[in-house]
């Protein structure tokens, strides 16, 4: 009974966020509804301290959710999102991407110089953490380079748009998250879990993404030498060189005085942001000298906290209650006692959860809705089944970003199509491959590094399978289509 409430109750929130409904709105309103079921179902309680009557209860849950998630996770991600926008007012963004973008445009190659550009890119997302931010930076850098060099429209669009697939580092709201979870901090899970994972990983998939590019371009025979469109004439484009420091500041910080720096000094993430914020503006009073300016960007940093506040901490929250749902119903024990009778190792769990955040990632154009929703569940099952939870953390985490990349409802895939001229699906017809298989090898590198590649090898080789008869399907009618017209 609970495991269909549980398929129910995912079916109805996944169809309507489909059909655009706001997804907090959605996640609150299915996991209150799957409480409000379990108090006659379970009777189990919602909360340590109930308020006398259960149905308040449900209330106090997501009262107290609140309470934790602002003060705590919810503040480091509303400091992040404010000094991103900050560091892109004051231009520093700007510089941190035309600097870096330099050494590339001396690459005579066009594929190698796409190869390098989404390496580049995934470098950037550690300091530019919004996905569609930095793909329009670099559409407005790269984009007219590449096109010149001879690559199509069509291509550049796809690897600029990727450059946020592989999420990590402490600016992503994702990656702290499961570091909370795991019981971790952000700079020991971005150096010890994420970093032995991405470095190789970036790299095979920007390959990937070169070639896929190569072989779409020669199929369809375009030449677009003449097609570009105009740089960005930002007046903030001028700021000083040194202002591409600034972005880098926060992380400097957090890993200099930690344990594996400076040990005697710890500064945590909204530490080092509040830090490198006051120095940032003292190097805009210096530069402009106009005290009311300065005032206005602190100003704007705090609104922009604000709005962060509105659209990833309250989708974070909704996501616990809409866990919450499915724990209190039995779900989470129904599933996992009927994987034990199955014969399912800790190993198959996780993939199932994986493959369960990329699909749903790709339903609904965003990483953080499926992963918001299932990361609170993975303590529970990492306890039952004797796992460890950073472990099972970082493979799911890493699926909702390769999924959002292949969504045409993605906001960095509508935006860099709209400036490209292409429709979302021009981009994710040529991000599906190198997306996939990037995901694929991305978990066969994280069981691998946990010993549990082979239990997990049967199952992939399934999911290939049915890829690849999707894939012919899909192909035989288009040629169907094709003869008929």
């Amino acid at each position: 009974m609970s495991l269909l409430i549980a398929v129910i109750g995912l079916l109805f929130a996944g169809r309507l966020i489909l059909k655009n409904y706001n997804p907090q709105g959605v996640l609150f309103i299915t996991g209150m509804v799957m409480m409000a079921i379990s108090i006659p179902l379970t009777g189990t309680a919602l909360v340590a301290s109930s308020t006398g009557w259960v149905g308040f209860d449900i209330f106090e849950y997501i009262s107290k959710t609140f309470s934790n998630r602002a003060g705590g996770l919810g503040l480091q991600i509303m400091f992040i999102g404010g000094f991103a926008v900050l560091m892109s007012s004051i231009g520093a963004s700007q510089v941190m991407v035309r600097v870096a973008a330099q050494p590339l445009m001396r690459l005579n190659s066009p594929y190698l110089m796409l190869a390098f550009a989404f390496i580049l890119g995934q470098a950037l997302s550690l300091f530019i953490s919004s996905a569609t931010g930095l793909g329009l930076l670099l559409m407005a850098t790269l984009y007219p380079v590449l096109i010149r060099l001879g690559c199509s429209k069509a291509a550049v669009a796809s690897v600029l748009a990727s450059t946020c697939a592989i999420e990590f580092g402490p600016g992503s709201g994702n990656s702290m998250l499961a570091a909370q979870t795991a019981g971790m901090d952000i700079a020991e899970y971005f150096v010890s879990k994420q970093l032995p994972v991405i470095s190789a990983l970036i790299i095979i998939v920007g390959v990937i993404h070169a070639l896929v590019q190569r072989y779409f371009d020669s199929k369809e025979a375009i030449n677009n030498n003449d097609e570009t469109i105009s740089e960005s004439q930002d007046s903030e484009d001028h700021a000083p060189l040194y202002y591409l420091l600034l972005p880098i500041l926060p992380l400097f910080l957090m890993l200099t005085f930690s344990k594996m720096g400076i040990g005697t000094i710890r500064v945590n993430l909204p530490t080092a942001i509040l830090i490198s914020t006051f120095i940032s503006l003292i190097c805009e009073l210096v530069r402009l000298r106009n005290i009311t300016t300065i005032f206005k960007k602190l100003q704007g940093f705090f609104d922009d906290m604000g709005k962060v506040f509105a659209s990833v901490v309250t989708l974070i929250i909704a996501g616990e209650t809409f866990a919450m749902g499915l724990k209190s119903i039995g779900a989470i024990d129904a599933l996992l006692t009927a994987g034990s009778q199955a014969g399912f190792s800790a190993s198959i769990i996780v993939l199932f959860m994986a493959v369960l955040t990329f699909s749903i990632s790709a339903l609904m154009g965003s990483g953080n809705a499926a992963f918001f929703s299932f990361a609170p569940m993975v303590p529970q099952i990492a306890d039952k089944i004797g796992a460890n939870v950073a472990e099972m953390m970082l493979p799911i985490q890493l699926s909702a970003g390769f999924g959002r990349t292949i969504s045409p409802i993605a906001g960095v895939i509508i935006a860099v199509a709209g400036i490209a001229g292409l429709s979302p699906f021009d981009i994710v017809r040529r991000t599906l491959i190198p997306m996939l298989a990037g995901w694929l090898i991305m978990l066969l590198i994280t069981f691998g590094m946990s010993g549990q590649v082979m239990e997990i090898l049967p199952f992939l080789a399934v999911i290939i399978a049915g890829a690849l008869i999707l894939a012919t399907i899909k192909k035989r009618k288009r040629m169907q289509q094709a003869i008929a017209s």
